[in-house]
């Protein structure tokens, strides 16, 4: 397999801890608990013929076959990268790009969080002939498994906002630390005199979780007069997210200047809990925005003060046109970035419609 070389910001915008997707697991953690819209089951998109790898047909009348794995389906994020990125390179439009005289073909697999189930799922999809393989892995340090098998059977592999520990493989997603960076940024800029901040941390020990909360904290730091009042899991969902802040709320009360939180779902339930307290005026939120739905219009309505919009949609578009560029023998680098921006409602209106 040609060695894939080396970083290019592929910075394209569109629609976003992960948030739970945004990392991989390096522990024994949990799924999202679902309990708002933004964590519900997501709904069927007719490609569950290809779901179950275990049990699925090998087609015979495709000519390209592209191996997507998933980290989980039931957390909307990375279901949402897969789906889109199903959705183009089985379009007419890719076909054409790549020559295809045929259709092509995704077959994907869902691992659950489980770094086993990702490795056969892996194994399964090379034995039915995949020309390249997207992982979105579930263990840094265990993706190396997977990696090396394609790596040995000769299959490129795109790694779409995880990393292996060893193997070849090319990145696709955002710089986690930058985007935690980002959110301190803000504070920097926007907070005022003396304030005083609670961070809602994703699942301890996820990629995603640590990068985030180290280019936050490391950030508000040059602001000598910024408090972090408390650090708590939220572990990625809405429900730990709002009982953390309900604590808070008993806690600190209106004394709290700002809550920050390193993905969409748990801001959403730290609002849930000021609203219900009637601090959505007091207490400034940051958050981020992945999908561009759901978790844009808390930004639109003032309810959340700010957020890092980390396109999720656009995460596999990028991965569709990377398929593309491998199909025509195209070099691809090593890193490829997604651009983060920060939306408030003064620039709201430039990046959703």
């Amino acid at each position: 397999m040609k060695k894939m070389l080396v970083l290019v910001l592929a910075g394209a915008l569109g629609i976003s801890l992960l948030a739970g997707c945004g990392g991989t697991k390096t522990d024994s953690g949990s799924k999202s608990n679902e309990s708002s819209e933004s964590t519900k089951e997501p709904e069927s998109t007719g490609a569950e013929e290809n779901t179950d790898v275990a049990e699925g047909t090998e087609s015979t009348d495709k000519l390209f076959r592209v191996g997507f794995v998933n980290q989980a389906n039931s957390d909307p994020n990375c279901f949402s990268v897969q789906e889109r990125f199903i959705e183009m390179v089985q379009s007419d439009e890719f076909k054409e790009k790549v020559g295809s005289p045929q259709n092509v073909e995704v077959l994907s697999a869902d691992s659950d969080l489980d770094i086993e189930k990702q490795t056969s799922n892996v194994e399964t999809l090379l034995a039915k002939g995949v020309d390249m393989m997207f992982i979105i892995g579930v263990d840094t340090e265990g993706n190396n498994v997977s990696v090396q098998a394609c790596n040995d059977a000769g299959v490129p592999v795109f790694m779409p906002f995880t990393e292996s520990s060893k193997g070849e493989f090319a990145f696709i997603g955002w710089d986690e630390l930058q985007l935690g960076e980002m959110q301190g940024k803000w504070c920097v800029e926007n907070l005022p005199e003396n304030a005083k901040i609670c961070y809602l941390q994703g699942t301890p020990g996820r990629e995603a979780s640590d990068k985030r909360e180290k280019g936050f904290l490391d950030t508000i730091a040059e602001r000598g007069d910024i408090t972090v009042l408390s650090k708590q899991p939220g572990n990625f969902n809405a429900a730990d997210g709002m009982q953390v802040t309900e604590d808070w709320i008993q806690a600190y009360g209106d004394e709290m200047t700002c809550i920050v939180a390193a993905d969409s779902q748990m801001i959403s339930g730290a609002i849930e809990a000021l609203k219900a307290a009637k601090l959505t005026d007091k207490v400034m939120t940051g958050g981020v925005i992945h999908l561009g739905t759901w978790d844009a219009e808390t930004i639109k309505s003032g309810e959340q003060t700010f957020a890092v919009y980390a396109g999720m949609m656009t995460a596999g578009e990028l991965s569709a046109e990377v398929a593309a560029k491998q199909y025509n023998g195209e070099t691809i680098e090593h890193v490829n970035y997604i651009d983060l921006f920060n939306v408030s409602q003064d620039n709201y209106s430039e990046y959703f419609k």
